[in-house]
Order: C-alpha cells, then structure tokens, then sequence
C-alpha cells in the first residue's frame, strides 16, 4: 500500500480514485474541482454518491490553483500524487514532492494536448487509447508507465463512447501496474518525440457538423 494524493474533478478521476481506493492505497487528500474552477467547460459536476470512497477518505475542494496547496501537499508526504483529469500546469516545487502519475486520454507522444477524445475525433485519429506517464514540466512529455490501445475507432465512435472505453482501460491499466509501481519496478520509457503529435483546445465552430455531432457529446457537451 502506498499513501496518494489524488487531484482531479471529472468523471474519470472518481472512477480511477476509486480503483485505487479499493486496491488498498491510502488517499490521504483527494482534491477536487469547486463550482469557481477555471478551464472546466462542458464537464458538469459529479454525483459523488456514485462513488464509495469519496466519502471515506479527506477532501479539498479547489477553487484556485492546485500550487497553491503546495505546502499542504508537502505535509501529507505521499509515495505518489495521481493527477487525473487535471487542467492546470504543475509548478516545480509541486513536481518535486514526489512522482506524480497522469493518464491522458491518446496513445502518447501521438495525441498530447487538451481534449484528446473529442480532438482524435476531429482529426480522423485511426486509433487511440490510454497512456499512464510521469507528469513533468511540459505538456504530457514525461515517461511512459503504461500504454492500452481502445478497440473503437474514432472515427465511428462518439466522445462518450470513447470516454467510456478510456475509463475502462484505465481501471485496467492501474489494477495491472500499481504493484510494480509499489515495489519500484514499473517502468518508465521516454518518449519519441519525433512522433509527437499535439491537439490545441477545439474552436467548435470550426469543424463540420457531422463530426461536431459525434465529438461534443459527453464529456464535452
């Protein structure tokens, strides 16, 4: 068992601290978005009844900026910070606490950047899945833990059915590598960054309808 922090205010980060939880981590602070949290658009407030261990373990709500937690975060000395669905840019003093684990919704270095099931869609993306990294100081840069590829093609498949695919490669991805993460082992791969690919935050009125149709759906309507 390791002690967590976990910072995060969407759907898929109660369901990803919820895996943790019940895989036995200690959560000694879930942080989570506040109705006056900038950049969450499309992403309405969740129903935290849903989810067991929202309930068990201590919480803050963020109506800021996570770095300003910093010193708080310090004084809980976790293993690990999980950023999950987290959209403000760690500062150096926060990145250097401890490893802190991200999981991005494309198959990294294709797909880094904002939005990346609504953006795979988009741009015709063939193929796409779930990266588990170690977040750094750029933009979805850091080493790869941990990569699952989706079997729905997103250029058939709406944003909530690629959202509701991710999740479930996430669960996945954590109940497979958290031990080895535990005991020092999982790995952690550069990545090529002459394969790097980088979506920018959607201008809707920019695409054809019929590929705003499948992609503003939940999450993103």
């Amino acid at each position: 068992m390791s002690k967590i922090v976990v910072i995060g205010g969407i759907e898929s980060t109660y369901r990803n601290a919820q895996t943790l939880f019940e895989m036995g981590e200690e959560i000694a602070m879930f942080y989570t978005r506040g109705p006056d949290s900038a950049g969450w658009e499309g992403v309405d407030m969740i129903d935290e009844s849903k989810f067991s261990f929202s309930e068990k373990v201590p919480k803050t709500i963020v109506n800021s900026n996570i770095n300003n937690y910093v010193e708080e975060i310090e004084a809980l000395e976790p293993d690990f910070i999980w950023s999950l669905g987290w959209q403000q840019l760690f500062k150096d003093r926060l990145l250097n606490i401890c490893s802190v684990i991200g999981i991005h919704e494309s198959l990294l270095p294709a797909g880094a950047g904002p939005v990346p099931i609504a953006n795979a869609i988009l741009h015709d993306t063939e193929r796409t899945g779930i990266t588990l990294f170690e977040v750094d100081k750029g933009m979805d840069t850091g080493h790869i833990i941990f990569q699952l590829q989706g079997l729905l093609n997103p250029r058939k498949a709406t944003a909530t059915q690629l959202y509701d695919e991710a999740m479930e490669l996430s669960e996945r991805i954590i109940k497979f590598i958290l031990p080895f993460m535990r005991d020092g082992t999982a790995p952690r791969i550069p990545q090529d960054m002459s394969k790097r690919t980088t979506f920018k935050k959607i201008k809707w009125e920019d695409w054809p309808e019929d590929k705003v149709s499948r992609a503003r759906t939940y999450p993103y309507a």
